[in-house]
């Protein structure tokens, strides 16, 4: 006979067991929790420093890419830079050009091309920052820098803008026979060209002229008329201070055309010719460009405490060319400040004189000038306040060979338990920001960029 089963009876958890592990499994939550916490946290804060990183650094390489191309006329070299001209200069800059006076062939005159021309980059705003300007709610303790040249692209070629009637061009000669001829003589308010000046009408008109050589030089004027049979030109302002005669040696702005295009390769006032084939074709547009950075105190709407990088371009708006409104570029740039760097010496350290022709230390082996610079920055580098132009000799704005750009970056968001205490400095000792004492984190970029074109022509060996 078998013996009874036993009886197996299963035993749950304990009341003080099931407290333990509930304890447990909540640590564990907790942990889990507070690491997700951090990594999200640290998530964020790499987020918010990348991309200030990435807004500084942008900042940086846009203003870069635009100043390296300040100066940059073509072919076209201003006459005081050209080391190859054998008379004093007539197109040494004389004053700092308002940037937002609107484009018309009288307010844009021979010595205001003249200054635009030989001064690509300056820091003095003009009227842009008056009432209704195209710099509002600046900044405080911020920059503004103007930056020209013409477009490194030709009009209408590859993915350059179309030649668009209306806009302004540059165009400079490559066929020397045009640029200039010898007067037949003139009244009070014309000058007759060549003998072998274009036979038609109106060939000339809104082209500046100007008497290089002889009776009269120095004077310019713009042209309103032209009779292609008679080679007369009329010209504005309506007088000649001294009239010109027929030993009076004339150059059609001086080598170069900033007009208004109607929308033609070769319109007027574009009248100049390449070089081959015996000067047949016209030389090639660009477009006229002048950029204006500064540092605006808000993003989107007034108020909203996001600085923003912004870029005033010129252009054309209804009929009227002038610098346009900014548009934002880089929001969380909140400071920005350009030092300027001056080549007011020769190699051998002798200042520059504009007054004169080029002389040269062996005038049979010319190589070294002692009246021009040599293409370095000597010095300090000096602040825009400093960048001034007060005539052909006394002008350190047209002589700037290179710029130090400095932008603060900062975090478009706040970092909890952050308090930025630090000073930042810009460049230069009185050129600081801060402390703040807010939660943003912040961060000081800077480049010095070369200003390739008037300091290379300026080199020797």
């Amino acid at each position: 006979m078998n013996a009874p089963a036993r009886i197996v009876r299963s035993r749950g958890l304990s009341l003080i067991e099931l407290m333990i592990a509930i304890t447990l499994g909540m640590l564990i939550v907790a942990a889990l929790v507070a690491l997700y916490i951090n990594v999200t946290r640290t998530d964020s804060e790499m987020a918010k420093a990348n991309r200030q990183i990435e807004n500084g650094r942008f900042a940086i390489q846009l203003l870069q890419d635009d100043v390296e191309h300040a100066g940059f006329w073509g072919a076209y070299v201003p006459q005081f830079d050209d080391l190859t001209t054998v008379t004093a200069p007539l197109d040494a800059p004389k004053a700092l050009p308002d940037p937002c006076l609107a484009y018309s062939s009288a307010n844009w005159d021979g010595n205001y091309l003249s200054d635009i021309i030989g001064i690509p980059v300056q820091g003095d705003a003009g009227t842009c920052a008056g009432a209704g300007g195209v710099i509002a709610n600046q900044q405080a303790n911020t920059d503004v820098l103007v930056v020209r040249h013409a477009m490194n692209c030709v009009a209408g070629v590859g993915n350059c803008e179309a030649d668009t009637k209306d806009k302004l061009y540059f165009q400079s000669s490559l066929c020397e026979t045009e640029i200039g001829g010898l007067a037949q003589g003139g009244t009070d308010d014309t000058i007759t060209l060549d003998a072998g000046a274009s036979s038609t009408d109106d060939y000339y008109k809104g082209v500046q002229i100007r008497i290089i050589y002889g009776t009269g030089v120095g004077q310019s004027a713009t042209i309103t008329a032209y009779n292609g049979t008679t080679k007369v030109a009329s010209i504005a302002p309506a007088t000649w201070g001294i009239k010109p005669i027929n030993d009076s040696v004339y150059a059609i702005g001086l080598g170069y055309v900033l007009g208004i295009s109607d929308g033609t390769p070769d319109g007027p006032p574009f009248i100049f010719h390449q070089r081959g084939n015996n000067c047949a074709l016209p030389a090639v547009k660009r477009k006229f460009v002048s950029n204006l950075y500064y540092i605006r105190d808000y993003a989107v709407t007034a108020g909203d405490g996001i600085p923003t990088l912004m870029q005033s371009t010129f252009d054309l708006s209804g009929t009227t060319l002038a610098q346009q409104p900014a548009q934002a570029l880089i929001e969380g740039i909140e400071g920005f400040r350009v030092m300027y760097g001056i080549d007011s010496l020769s190699k051998g350290g002798t200042a520059e004189d504009y007054t004169k022709a080029v002389a040269w230390t062996d005038p049979y082996n010319k190589v070294t000038p002692t009246n021009r610079g040599d293409g370095v920055a000597e010095g300090a580098y000096l602040k825009a306040s400093g960048v001034t132009c007060t005539g052909a000799n006394t002008c350190p704005a047209a002589n700037v060979v290179a710029v130090r750009i400095y932008v603060l970056a900062r975090n478009l968001e706040p970092t909890a338990g952050y308090t930025d205490k630090k000073t930042y400095v810009l460049g230069d000792p009185s050129y600081t920001m801060g402390p703040f004492n807010d939660h943003f984190k912040r961060h000081v970029y800077s480049t010095t960029v070369r200003l390739v074109n008037p300091s290379s022509r300026r080199d020797t060996p």
